[in-house]
């Protein structure tokens, strides 16, 4: 009597986990789906943006002095001066390959009001050259994901926004974060909207949903092999 009951066991045992095979390869494939379903709408997100960001630059440029900041992406000329003794540094920047810092000097505009403008990528231990110019392009703030707030060292930070600069340097909040433009040696300055471009996230999304074809054809053939063993999933 125990060797049929063993035998029972056991295939009661296989057919668990062959159920739990095809469940879990069913998660995967909703998971591809799911993943490749926000890579798209990312590339939607970003063809929107970059025809926000040539509608503002088919704008004339305009002299900002204070008051309502323009659109974001628009190109405007800060009349005001530099405040170079509040300067920092973006640590952990990458251009052309090499880690370097970002430099965010302060501009006070003519009403009072700080605009940090973010003058380009210098390796670590460079120079920083005094500012040269004002012509800026405003810009969406820096979007960044912490684990845990790093408070700056000195005037080194991680990462920045409106409050973060305000309470290191004291004072009311930037009204705005901008990009400078212009040729300025040796910074490393860029150009076009931020982020990755609408093809990169398409590829990224084809490459999900190829994934998720690969699943199905996998999950068909392994509950057919499953049917033809007498399990039912």
């Amino acid at each position: 009597m125990s060797a049929p009951f063993s035998s029972n066991r056991s295939i009661t045992q296989g057919n668990h986990r062959r159920r739990l095979a095809l469940l879990g390869l069913a998660a995967l494939v909703l998971l591809t789906v799911a993943l490749g379903a926000w890579q798209f709408s990312r590339a939607l997100g970003k063809r929107a943006l970059a025809a926000a960001y040539a509608q503002a630059l088919a704008q004339p440029p305009l002299v900002w002095r204070g008051g309502h900041a323009p659109d974001e992406f628009h190109r405007v000329r800060l009349a005001g001066q530099w405040l170079p003794a509040d300067e920092l540094r973006l640590d952990q920047r990458i251009a052309n390959g090499r880690v370097g810092v970002e430099i965010v000097t302060p501009f006070r505009l003519n009403d009072g009001a700080v605009v940090l403008v973010n003058r380009g990528w210098l390796p670590a231990d460079a120079a920083v050259p005094a500012p040269a110019g004002s012509d800026v392009e405003l810009a969406r703030w820096p979007r960044f994901f912490e684990l845990a707030t790093t408070p700056p060292v000195g005037n080194l930070f991680q990462n920045i926004d409106p409050a973060r600069y305000a309470a290191w340097r004291g004072g009311a909040e930037p009204v705005a974060y901008a990009r400078a433009l212009g040729a300025q040696p040796p910074f490393v300055r860029e150009s076009g909207p931020p982020g990755l471009p609408p093809e990169r996230h398409l590829a990224y999304a084809a490459t999900w949903w190829g994934m998720s074809l690969i699943g199905v054809l996998l999950w068909v053939r392994f509950y057919r092999s499953t049917r033809s063993s007498g399990v039912r999933a």
